[in-house]
């Protein structure tokens, strides 16, 4: 998401399903500082990090997986709150599926948990009120595979959202596709940005999560509407991303 990470002697490497996967130091840093709220319980850190890999990691091998079935093989390196899977230059509709099977498969991840939650409240709820860490466990999953693969579809570079809106806009938006889909990664990231601050102030969530299909909303000892992160994030993130799109379509516009 925020570059290419470059290789350090400190690099985790190993093989899934044929993969080559590489996760850069920087990664348990920054997914450290996502599940620091519960600095004062380190065996929570520690689940809170095998969490945000295991999600991290379906939501690439989504990506790779559908990327080696056109014949490409790719590679996953897990990075900065976040990682990226290698690709190639493929047709538009083979290259959305690939953009897409990375959210699809966190967000079938996340139902699968929402599962196992269920079977648990509903055929063994003592496990969850006496071991606090698997409780934990779910919600850090809920959360991490619900709200990160929402946030990715949004038509801003570089999220996958963007990426399709990119592929579609250079399939079919003619001569002027590059301003085209700079303007629509610049107004698309700074709209939510500024619905951020709203909601700031309105109190309000900044992800609106009941407009995605879902059983139940209030799962039984979790808010799912409150498995999001601070609007004041996403006013951040978003802000960011507006002000890297806009740098970038200035720097294009100079050169026309």
């Amino acid at each position: 998401m925020y570059g290419m990470a470059g290789e350090t002697e400190f690099d985790v490497r190993f093989q899934l399903f044929g993969i080559p996967i590489r996760i850069h130091p920087v990664f348990w840093l920054s997914s450290a500082i996502l599940v620091w709220g519960d600095g004062n319980r380190m065996d929570l850190v520690f689940i809170g990090i095998l969490c945000v890999l295991i999600s991290i990691l379906v939501h690439e091998l989504g990506h790779a997986l559908m990327s080696r079935r056109y014949g490409y093989p790719s590679e996953i390196v897990l990075y900065f709150f976040g990682g990226y899977a290698t690709t190639s230059h493929f047709s538009t509709w083979k290259r959305i599926a690939v953009t897409a099977a990375g959210p699809g498969a966190g967000l079938v991840l996340f139902y699968l948990v929402y599962g196992v939650f269920t079977v648990l409240e509903r055929q063994a709820p003592q496990i969850l009120l006496e071991y606090d860490a698997i409780f934990y466990a779910i919600r850090i999953m809920l959360f991490a595979n619900l709200v990160w693969n929402i946030m990715n579809l949004v038509p801003c570079l570089p999220l996958d959202g963007g990426q399709i809106m990119q592929a579609l806009v250079f399939r079919y938006g003619g001569r002027n596709a590059t301003d085209l889909v700079m303007r629509i990664s610049t107004i698309a990231s700074g709209a939510v940005a500024i619905w951020a601050l709203y909601c700031i102030q309105q109190h309000k969530a900044g992800i609106p999560i009941n407009v995605i299909p879902f059983p139940q909303w209030m799962i039984p000892g979790i808010n799912v509407m409150a498995l999001q992160p601070h609007p004041g994030f996403l006013a951040f993130f978003f802000g960011y991303m507006c002000a890297q799109n806009l740098i970038a379509w200035n720097e294009i516009r100079r050169f026309w």
